[in-house]
């Protein structure tokens, strides 16, 4: 998993876009100005390419599968193709207009062939990292996730009922190391997303090596072998996505 750092563009599946701001300090922002940092669209085109693995663990079995990612951006929206497995494709697409929540549409396969992506516990937002567009509730105090100050915000979902989620941010880069969900009037979460193993490599870029999910008696862990980010001039000629590499055996083991 790929992203910049500041301001990110939300990507099915961790591929996050951040380009940085030249003199800007995130940790001394206020809540709104940070956020509307991160919020920004990505300000190129431009196309990624990722595969990863999905290990599910849950009722004492076990579930392996693949994962391979496919994205196009540019300032105005985001594309993306998930494919589980090499068998069910998840079409989704990301528009920016005026308001504050981008526009968004899912697109499940017509004969999805288990198992699918929620048999691996995930959701949509999960990967898409779409939750940092919630309504901001309230900046919570700060917080340290793996020797990383962190700045923690509390959103809530656009639709009433749905509950919030409390995000770890990194309090000088921007970038999200932890959520939590939790349930209307419910105090523990629900569900929690880490991300773990971020190293920085050339042109501002950082790699995340492992994704988590966890819930009540199931674990999801998706380690990726491969991301990258390039100039939309450069990617394949698919005129919405570019063509999915294959994984490299040394990736495979």
């Amino acid at each position: 998993m790929l992203f910049r750092t500041r301001p990110w563009a939300a990507a099915l599946c961790l591929l996050l876009p951040l380009l940085s701001s030249a003199g800007t300090d995130l940790a001394t922002m206020k809540p709104e100005q940070f956020l509307a940092e991160l919020r920004r669209p990505f300000r190129q085109d431009a196309w990624g390419d990722i595969t990863g693995r999905l290990t599910h663990v849950s009722g004492g079995k076990r579930q392996k599968g693949t994962v391979r990612i496919r994205l196009t951006f540019s300032p105005s929206s985001m594309h993306a193709q998930v494919t589980v497995n090499e068998k069910n494709t998840y079409g989704y697409e990301q528009k920016h207009g005026k308001g504050d929540l981008p526009v968004t549409t899912l697109d499940l396969p017509e004969k999805e062939e288990p198992p699918g992506l929620a048999d691996f516990g995930v959701h949509p937002e999960d990967v898409t990292f779409a939750f940092i567009y919630w309504k901001l509730v309230r900046e919570l105090p700060k917080a340290s996730f793996h020797r990383r100050e962190c700045r923690v915000f509390e959103l809530r979902h656009p639709e009433d009922g749905k509950g919030t989620v409390q995000v770890w941010f990194d309090a000088s880069r921007g970038f999200p190391l932890k959520a939590q969900w939790f349930r209307p009037k419910e105090d523990k979460p629900w569900r929690t997303l880490e991300l773990k193993g971020a190293k920085k490599h050339a042109a501002d870029l950082w790699f995340v090596k492992e994704m988590r999910l966890e819930g009540a008696d199931w674990k999801t862990q998706v380690k990726f072998d491969h991301a990258e980010i390039n100039p939309i001039e450069k990617a394949a000629p698919d005129p919405v996505l570019p063509k999915a590499r294959e994984p490299s055996e040394k990736a495979e083991k």
